[in-house]
């Protein structure tokens, strides 16, 4: 395989980095990635919930507990989590930039730890539904406060593969809860769901527990004026103690340069998103994505796999359960490959081509499912199976390439609130949904499907016209793809009012200034591209 021509900040990076071997041989590496779980699992518990009330729903003794739950009632269970997570993503990006990334996922943390506890003892619908809610509100808190951290904290060398494995953490989630309700069918007593409901705070607690060792964002302490705390994170994690690396130099000047741009251009309001050319094509592109991430038709398969295999004539309750961990697997694996290329082909690829094969899949699907209406061959319900493992697998690797591309589009001052976007946005379209789907797919089965189809193709034909590349950038270089000449002016305004505190007061900048030259001159480059 050839590989590709190196960018601009990838040589830059090379030239301030020791000749070294893989990440693996270095214990400082290790440490930060350990640190960095605490932010990667957050997305195992949204998938431990999602594969956890599919299993539910094939548990007899949990549907007999609760009174055949069917309908609206199964509807607002399954937006239970959401609505705890809507309410707590509007508050997360607050919370996340004036208390920093590492307390509000702390508060994430144990709030899903007590609302699993909840659950598990629950006697009522009422009471399992509050549950359900308050691990939707730490859920939320978790994801906004971890997106964040992942991008700002990471090691520059392996930023995108690290924000690549946030998504794939939502299907391993869901492989654990699958198996656990599954080892449980066989139980007698309630234990057969309460039990998978108390391991449901495992994730939670391992976070706890990894968080304990993870620093704060550099950016944000920068922003909060914690400079000098800012360089000694950046020196113990990303250059292994070594006060006069040159890397953690060029970190803190890029740092500078975009939080001075944004401190200039006042660009700490919500009203930012309407002020540029740049910061309007960031809004209009977090309008769109919630809709291609959550009206693709994977809900349907992610919290009513059941409704779709009665469907299709699968109606054990022991085999439902076997191809609930067996889809969590296949997504896993194909969420986690994305690791491997995400950063070799691009992102443009990596999010186009995995929606056009999942709209090819469900067109396959409505073809099986039409053919199922005029025919008893169990075969073509095992077909569509396989299209739900196939579409499944893809989806998760759309969500793999997505985690970094709205990270790389987000300036600092905007990013918490482009995650909140991200988030809150993807919860009001699963509102829709998740009412939707439990009525329409018993009632029309395979033409639901269409729909699905029809709204994928289009995703991706968005996708290629309007999102532009942001492969091998900086996070603060990923800024001027979006704003252009626009952003460069606004990057020499901040240089300009930097030399004036300079002058005034006869600071020597000259280190810090020659890093800014190079970060200025790199941008420059990159708007005549």
């Amino acid at each position: 395989m050839v590989g590709h021509a190196p960018t601009s900040f990838e040589r830059r990076i090379a030239d301030v980095l020791p000749p070294r071997k893989g990440w693996w041989n270095y214990w400082y590496l290790w440490r930060l990635n350990f640190a960095l779980l605490s932010s990667i699992l957050s997305q195992a518990t949204g998938g431990y919930d999602g594969s956890l009330l599919n299993g539910l729903q094939s548990l007899p003794l949990w549907t007999s507990y609760f009174n055949h739950p069917a309908g609206a009632n199964l509807g607002v269970l399954n937006v239970a989590l959401s609505i705890g997570q809507s309410v707590s993503t509007l508050i997360a990006g607050f919370l996340c930039d004036m208390f920093g990334r590492r307390i509000p996922l702390g508060i994430g943390c144990w709030l899903v730890i007590i609302g699993s506890v909840i659950g598990a003892a629950a006697a009522n619908f009422g009471m399992f539904l509050g549950a359900r809610i308050l691990v939707g509100f730490g859920c939320g808190l978790q994801q906004v406060a971890s997106s964040s951290l992942l991008a700002e904290l990471s090691h520059p060398s392996q930023r995108v593969q690290v924000q690549t494995m946030f998504a794939p953490s939502y299907p391993l989630g869901g492989i654990v809860a699958a198996w656990v309700t599954y080892a449980t069918y066989a139980y007698s007593t309630t234990w057969s769901w309460r039990l998978p409901l108390v391991l449901q705070a495992v994730f939670a607690l391992l976070q706890f527990i990894c968080l304990l060792f993870c620093p704060e964002s550099p950016r944000w302490l920068i922003a909060t004026g914690k400079r000098q705390k800012a360089i000694d994170v950046l020196v113990k994690h990303h250059a292994n103690g070594d006060i006069d690396s040159p890397l953690v130099e060029l970190e803190v000047a890029e740092i500078d340069s975009q939080i001075e741009a944004d401190s200039i251009a006042k660009a700490y309001s919500w009203m930012e998103f309407f002020k540029t050319k740049g910061s309007r094509r960031r809004f209009y592109i977090m309008c769109f994505f919630p809709f291609a991430r959550q009206f693709t038709g994977s809900n349907l398969i992610s919290y009513f796999l059941p409704l779709v295999l009665n469907s299709v004539g699968i109606t054990n309750s022991k085999e439902q359960l076997i191809l609930n961990g067996g889809v969590n697997i296949c997504a896993f694996l194909f969420g986690i490959s994305a690791f491997l290329y995400v950063d070799y082909f691009g992102r443009r690829l990596v999010l186009i081509l995995p929606m056009a094969l999942c709209a090819a899949s469900l067109v396959v699907w409505t073809i099986l499912g039409a053919l199922m209406d005029n025919s008893s061959n169990t075969g073509l319900g095992y077909g569509i199976v396989a299209m739900v493992f196939w579409f499944q697998g893809w989806i998760h690797v759309f969500d793999a390439a997505a985690e970094p591309y709205i990270q790389e589009m987000s300036t600092f001052a905007l990013r918490s609130k482009i995650v909140v976007m991200w988030q809150f946005g993807q919860q009001v379209v699963y509102y829709i949904s998740s009412f939707a789907n439990p009525v329409a797919m018993p009632e029309l089965g395979w033409r639901y499907i269409i729909i699905y189809a029809v709204l994928d193709a289009v995703y991706s034909l968005v996708m290629f016209l309007f999102f532009p590349e942001t492969k091998g950038l900086s996070l603060e270089e990923c800024v001027l793809v979006f704003d252009g000449e626009e952003g460069v002016e606004r990057q020499l305004a901040a240089e300009k009012e930097f030399e004036q505190m300079r002058n005034a007061h006869s600071v020597a900048y000259a280190d810090r200034e020659l890093l800014n030259a190079s970060v200025i001159q790199t941008h420059l480059y990159i708007c005549k591209l």
